[in-house]
């Protein structure tokens, strides 16, 4: 009786928000990297950027994808879990 699963769930949660913190930006970059490639005062730097930003479109989108994912499952686990505890202490108590 002395093994003790032990969850961080806040930890998992605030992982949730920063992970959707990182997709957004990721999903934002080709705007980013528009804005920098108008600043450069260069054009053919400027043509390589905007090339470079949206050459990786597709993968970037799939990236977005997998990191929303994540975060969703971190906030999906943590919750999970407290709803766990919640049901086990009610049902240690005898309530329904």
């Amino acid at each position: 009786m002395g093994d003790v699963l032990k969850v961080d769930t806040a930890a998992l949660r605030e992982a949730g928000t920063s992970l959707r913190t990182v997709a957004a930006e990721f999903d934002r970059a080709n705007a980013h990297s528009d804005d920098v490639a108008s600043h450069v005062g260069h054009a053919g730097l400027s043509d390589a950027i905007k090339h470079f930003a949206h050459g990786w479109d597709d993968r970037r989108a799939k990236m977005v994808d997998s990191i929303a994912g994540l975060a969703d499952a971190c906030t999906g686990i943590g919750d999970g879990f407290e709803d766990l505890d919640r049901e086990f202490a009610k049902a240690l108590r005898g309530e329904s």
